[in-house]
């Protein structure tokens, strides 16, 4: 009876605790490829205005349907002003473009175990260890009317001891209050939130790749660069 009874606390305490049925797989995992869902993105102008220190990014799969059912990224912050990197502008009839690197910090990401790179858990969670945006303006009679952005992204996942790189192209559809069926608008203050109120920016997020890969040590930071690099 006593034999009885502690078997069945066992399988008890067993049902509860638990299960970690494994890490996101590696790999490279691309859109193009029809592995990945496209998505959207959204950047509030919590700084007051585009291009501003405390804007927020906030990106989520779009199936045509559901917002954020595949993966997402959120609270990447604009750390610091937007640098020009290159200004191809004619002085005359002012037709070019301007092309800006902005560097972000914080953020976290959500990948859904149901995707290509699952492993038997439901979702796989992290944070991120950088996010920067290289945007292309272009620019008529001297007035940017649309841009593109190429975003990168690096961090670490909560669970396992496994990297990820996500490396993106974004295409602007439109600014202004918080429109529907884009990723809502967030503010990294105090603590990142949404708040639907503000003004922002929003569109498309295309040619996507979500590289997963193990990790060569507890700290990434100085490598990030090279791996970018294998990756692309």
């Amino acid at each position: 009876m006593r034999l009885a009874t502690a078997l069945l606390g066992l399988m008890l305490v067993l049902l509860a605790s638990p299960v970690l049925a494994g890490p996101p797989l590696d790999g490279d995992y691309k859109s193009l490829d029809g592995e990945v869902e496209l998505g959207r993105f959204s950047e509030s102008w919590a700084g007051g205005g585009q291009g501003q220190i405390g804007n927020t990014v906030h990106a989520q799969s779009w199936d045509g349907m559901v917002l954020g059912g595949e993966w997402w990224v959120a609270c990447p912050m604009a750390a610091e002003a937007p640098e020009v990197i290159a200004d191809n502008v004619d002085p005359i009839t002012g037709l070019g473009t301007i092309e800006y690197r902005t560097v972000y910090s914080g953020g976290h990401f959500w990948l859904s175990g149901a995707g290509p790179w699952g492993n038997g858990d439901v979702e796989y969670t992290g944070m991120l260890e950088y996010y920067t945006h290289h945007t292309t303006f272009i620019v008529v009679n001297f007035q940017p009317i649309a841009y593109t952005t190429n975003a990168d992204f690096a961090g670490y996942f909560d669970t396992y001891c496994k990297c990820i790189l996500v490396l993106a192209n974004a295409a602007s559809a439109g600014n202004g209050p918080q429109p529907p069926q884009y990723p809502v608008f967030l503010e990294y203050a105090p603590v990142c939130g949404e708040n639907p109120g503000l003004l922002g920016e929003w569109g498309d997020v295309e040619d996507i790749t979500i590289s997963i890969f193990e990790c060569a040590s507890g700290n990434e930071a100085s490598t990030w660069g090279g791996i970018k690099t294998l990756y692309r």
